[in-house]
């Protein structure tokens, strides 16, 4: 940056004047575009997410009967229940109740959706996980429990009241894919509560496409950033470059030349050709009023000098040793006539 110390203040060219502030409403610009263009998209990729979470719950619900699954999570089921593939798993309405909720997998493979059911205020435990037919490895056996200290279970606790959709992207610690998750209450046409369905969703795909496209909107605000300078670099060039001229003349005419600076035509005037022309206008005016006092000085010291001889002949007119070689000049001139 072009700054130089003139006497006491400081010097910042007149450029760099018009493009700091420039440059910072840009970068201010550019944040809350760049923000609020993420956040937009963000909340559009949330709702195309949500609408294929509604899809998923109506095809569940489509194909599960709620009152079958109650019979199997009902407190008179579990005594039963053990940690491995219980008996009641095994039965053919389970079996067919696993099936429902595992054939999403072919709705939308992208999801994992799994039922669960309150034991008591401080645990819950799984009713159908799809995964142990999809990814045996991977499922949770019927009744199988997890608690308060286990990750997610007050979103759970959530969706036995309503559906609740995770504020953030949950992240698979194993796996590091990011998921989205909602949880839903399920309810028997009778009205007693079953427990909740989760519907998770692979968001990888939302994740890269956020970042892709946070990438672009990057390169995107860095191009107008990088053009927006180039052009005001570009428009201010011809402003200094006429500014610097007239900086110079002004030099000039301190030292007394006022030889007019060249104006470059212009097919449309402006403030700097304007100024320019004034500034010459000025230049004509000024020489011609130094033309006119220059002759008044001369004609002053003529004065002057003519006055200043009048007084010292008028001085010596009038001192003694004039007034006695007058007198003797006139006696010399008397006795030269009486001797004639």
């Amino acid at each position: 940056m072009s700054v130089s110390k003139t006497g006491t203040k400081p010097f910042l060219s007149l450029r760099y004047k018009l493009l700091i502030p420039l440059l910072s409403l840009g970068v201010l610009m550019f944040i809350m575009g760049y923000f609020g263009a993420q956040a937009y998209l963000r909340e559009t990729i949330f709702n195309i997410m949500d609408e294929e979470v509604d899809s998923i719950l109506d095809y569940v619900e489509g194909c599960l009967d709620e009152e079958v699954l109650y019979s199997f999570t009902s407190n008179a089921a579990l005594d039963e229940i053990s940690t491995g593939r219980s008996a009641a798993m095994n039965d053919p309405l389970y079996l067919e109740q696993e099936a429902c909720v595992a054939s999403v997998e072919q709705f939308n493979p992208r999801a994992w959706v799994y039922t669960y059911y309150p034991v008591d205020e401080t645990t819950m435990a799984f009713g159908i996980d799809m995964w142990n037919v999809t990814s045996p490895e991977n499922g949770s056996p019927l009744g199988y429990s997890f608690t308060e200290i286990d990750g997610d279970f007050e979103q759970h606790q959530f969706g036995l009241q309503g559906t609740y959709t995770y504020e953030q992207l949950e992240i698979d610690e194993e796996t590091g894919i990011y998921y989205y998750g909602t949880t839903s209450p399920l309810v028997t046409p009778s009205g007693k509560l079953v427990g909740g369905i989760a519907v998770y969703l692979d968001a990888g795909w939302t994740v890269e496409q956020l970042q892709n496209l946070s990438r672009y909107l990057l390169v995107i605000f860095v191009g107008i950033f990088v053009v927006v300078t180039a052009l005001v670099l570009a428009i201010t060039k011809r402003a200094m470059s006429e500014l610097g001229t007239l900086q110079a003349a002004s030099r000039r005419v301190a030292e007394g030349d006022y030889t007019p600076i060249a104006i470059k035509p212009q097919k449309v005037d402006d403030e700097l050709s304007t100024l320019a022309e004034l500034f010459n206008t000025m230049l004509d005016k000024v020489e011609e009023r130094e033309e006119i006092l220059e002759n008044q000085v001369e004609e002053l010291k003529l004065k002057i000098d003519e006055e200043k001889r009048t007084k010292e002949v008028k001085e010596i007119v009038d001192s003694q040793f004039f007034k006695d070689l007058k007198e003797r000049a006139a006696e010399v001139r008397r006795q030269r006539q009486q001797k004639e």
